[in-house]
């Protein structure tokens, strides 16, 4: 027996690697939607962000500060 004929029918390969290829850059140019650059500028945001979180707090509240104190 072969390892194809024990795996359920779900799990056979039934397509290459051409129709796979062909499938994912169709969904990735609808996924291209008109908030897509939007998106974009959030995740890099975030990945800058979000591992210096205490040192953004600090400097946001500092600026703050200085921003009232000039007022």
């Amino acid at each position: 027996m072969s390892t194809a004929t024990l795996l359920p029918t779900r799990l056979k390969p039934t397509h290459d690697a051409a129709t796979d290829l062909c499938r994912h850059l169709q969904q990735c140019h609808l996924a291209r939607g008109r908030w897509f650059g939007a998106a974009m500028l959030a995740e890099e945001i975030h990945r800058l962000v979000a591992p210096r979180f205490a040192t953004t707090v600090a400097v946001s509240a500092v600026v703050l500060l200085l921003a009232c104190a000039w007022l």
